[in-house]
């Protein structure tokens, strides 16, 4: 166990390193000063994406609430452990956050606001830490079943449909984001990094044991949460994935079988997305569902109000004691 930080992470606007052993991870921590008791809102992102996503997020919870950031291992501001490894699960990268807290000395109840690949492992550290969630608010994140029947997401043909292209431009954030041009120039200048790309790789790879493992821990059907509450945004990632096609035929890309796998890859999604959204309310029997029609997959780029209000929907919706 590495020695606590000397930090107090509960007061005042706070950000730097801090050690879970192997190396150390960055983190930030803003709102207002932290009572006994009271929730911190604590971001997991998705795959191979940094806190420089969420500034615009978290500038809108910061009057209501603590909130706490953090860079994996390997991403952002943080170290990677001295060896490398070739497949990051979402296990690990759950135990790496539980470490962190403790070294830090934040303690529950914890506020889980999750991205994409995040909701798996933001469920993992449920599993960890089953009595100190709070709540937690879903953003168009994946499950155990998300890519049942398209195990090999993304495949190699569905890749090759995407080069060069920008995938910020057809997607329409960078015209419409609210971040500054300063704040988005850091995302691109973070995602363009190799080590992002070594990480990201990574991730990827571990990413393709996580369903089964989750699975096992059958926290849909047995309602892991309780009556703690559940918000599930689903964004139109579909329409993402339309575009994208779109560009890569423009651009020449990809044989009939590549271009055929994305259509089949647009039409799953077209028909299976919002219904695999609404189990994650399996969680809870206190839950919220709201489907963003207007943003695509990064909705934290896009309509940041939006997830901060179902934020706000879990603080007014706390558990009942039996």
């Amino acid at each position: 166990m590495a020695q606590a930080s000397s930090q107090d992470w509960n007061r005042g606007e706070k950000s730097g390193l801090v050690s879970i052993g192997s190396h150390s991870l960055y983190m930030a921590v803003s709102g207002p000063d932290r009572r006994e008791g009271e929730p911190i809102v604590v971001l997991m992102t998705g795959l191979g994406s940094t806190i420089d996503e969420w500034v615009a997020v978290r500038r809108l919870i910061e009057p209501f609430s603590r909130v706490l950031f953090y860079d994996r291992s390997g991403l952002g501001k943080s170290e990677g452990p001295a060896n490398a490894p070739k497949a990051i699960s979402a296990v690990s990268i759950a135990t790496e956050l539980d470490t962190l807290l403790k070294n830090a000395g934040i303690d529950p109840p914890y506020v889980i606001l999750c991205h994409s690949r995040g909701g798996i492992t933001a469920r993992e550290f449920l599993h960890l830490r089953p009595n100190d969630v709070a709540g937690m608010v879903f953003v168009d994140a994946n499950q155990e079943n998300t890519f049942t029947g398209h195990e090999d997401f993304p495949s190699p043909g569905f890749e090759a449909m995407l080069i060069g292209i920008d995938y910020y431009e057809i997607a329409g954030i960078k015209s419409n984001t609210p971040l500054s041009k300063e704040e988005f120039q850091t995302v691109l200048d973070i995602q363009g990094k190799p080590s992002t790309a070594i990480t990201s790789k990574a991730e990827e790879a571990g990413a393709k044991g996580d369903s089964s493992v989750l699975a096992a821990k059958k926290q849909l059907q047995n309602q892991a949460l309780g009556n703690r509450p559940v918000s599930v945004i689903h964004a139109n990632t579909a329409r993402d994935f339309q575009r994208l096609y779109e560009a890569g035929i423009e651009a020449g890309n990809g044989s009939e079988s590549d271009r055929q796998e994305f259509r089949d890859i647009v039409e799953f999604w077209r028909e299976t997305s919002t219904m695999r959204a609404k189990e994650i309310l399996g969680l809870s029997s206190v839950h919220n569902f709201r489907d963003a029609t207007d943003s695509g997959h990064n909705i934290q780029l896009l309509e940041p109000e939006l997830i901060v209000d179902e934020l706000k929907w879990v603080y007014n919706h706390p558990a009942k004691k039996d």
